[in-house]
């Protein structure tokens, strides 16, 4: 008794279910890792703006959307920037964002953050680190991206993750 190519053609459909069930399970696994931190990010947005969860995750989406961002990426960022940065300085910025649904300091909408007299603030900051001595980089590297997040720059997460937070 040998296989018949009726045998191996259900081998093949049973392999191609067996895949795309794997596929979809893995799906479920990304999914399941990054829903805690979108919820995290509502929760921020949502304590932070007194607004119902599904208005926080409306907000999350559209700047992922018009940013071009996985929404776990936004909320990632979000909830580091919530934890780095006092809270005097996360308010305005989650307003800004979640009133225009741009990022701050992004009047035109387009993911790029205008030029104007407050930058100078960026640039002397930016002068300063580069005549700082190899003792005082830490500090003065800090400092200009504390300056950059009063300003309304979203750092990404491999920034975030290098602030110190201010006692």
């Amino acid at each position: 008794m040998g296989h018949t190519r009726e045998t191996r053609g259900g081998d093949a459909d049973l392999l191609t279910q067996v895949t795309d069930l794997q596929q979809e399970l893995d799906g479920l696994r990304r999914a399941l890792r990054t829903r805690a931190t979108i919820e995290q990010a509502m929760g921020v947005l949502v304590a932070t703006r007194r607004c119902p969860p599904q208005d926080a995750f409306k907000i999350l989406v559209r700047l992922s959307q018009q940013h071009n961002i996985k929404l776990h990426r936004i909320a990632q960022a979000l909830v580091e920037l919530a934890q780095r940065v006092e809270q005097a300085q996360l308010d305005p910025l989650l307003h800004e964002a979640a009133t225009n649904g741009t990022l701050p300091g992004d009047a035109d909408g387009d993911g790029t953050v205008s030029a104007n007299a407050s930058d100078d603030a960026v640039l002397r900051q930016a002068h300063v680190l580069a005549s700082a001595s190899d003792d005082d980089v830490d500090d003065t590297l800090t400092a200009l991206y504390q300056v950059l997040v009063d300003h309304g720059w979203v750092p990404p997460h491999d920034v975030l993750s290098r602030l110190r937070v201010r006692a």
